[in-house]
């Protein structure tokens, strides 16, 4: 294998992991939802019937398009971006229609971040933010275990690029 072929195979690839949030989601609509009807049969307004349906369906109807809502956002992250580490680069493409790519080489690498929410500590996500040396950030989000991919970053960005006077870059072959 070539010393070209090594710098750009890919290490790892990944895109944002929605999972834990939407089954975080999922639980609490369902329960929102049954202390929601829950209480309608207390009060006993469950019973009332608007459009010749009762009101306890329509509460569930109601919670279930806000479930559907909810998951919107997350499905359109996931969709819209991308996370690429070669061994020469690591490449931040966001967006559905127009495309945005952000290139980062380990020239330009500088720092390391990793934030976890208390779920995400739990369930093994986070967002893992790169910073440049020109200060500009790449944020990947809702990493699947961050703490690896930081680890993996660092181990393919922190690498010293050595050059011998009067021989080209191994990137050039």
């Amino acid at each position: 294998m070539s010393a070209m072929s090594q710098s750009g195979a890919v290490v790892w690839k990944g895109r944002p992991w929605i999972t834990p949030v939407a089954i975080a989601r999922t639980i609490l609509v369902v329960v929102l939802g049954v202390v929601v009807v829950w209480l309608e049969g207390l009060v006993s307004a469950a019973s009332f019937i608007v459009i010749g349906v009762p009101i306890w369906v329509w509460t569930i109807l109601a919670f279930l398009v806000v479930w559907l809502v909810s998951l919107v956002p997350l499905f359109v992250l996931r969709a819209a971006h991308q996370y690429t580490l070669r061994g020469s680069s690591l490449e931040v493409k966001t967006g559905i229609a127009s495309l945005q790519s952000f290139v980062l080489s380990p020239s330009g690498f500088s720092d390391l971040e990793i934030n976890h929410s208390v779920i995400g500590r739990i369930a093994n996500y986070g967002d893992v933010i790169v910073h440049t040396q020109s200060d500009r950030t790449a944020k990947m989000q809702k990493v699947r275990d961050p703490n690896r991919v930081a680890g993996l970053i660092r181990d393919y960005m922190g690498r010293p690029i050595v050059r011998v006077e009067g021989q080209a870059p191994a990137d050039s072959k």
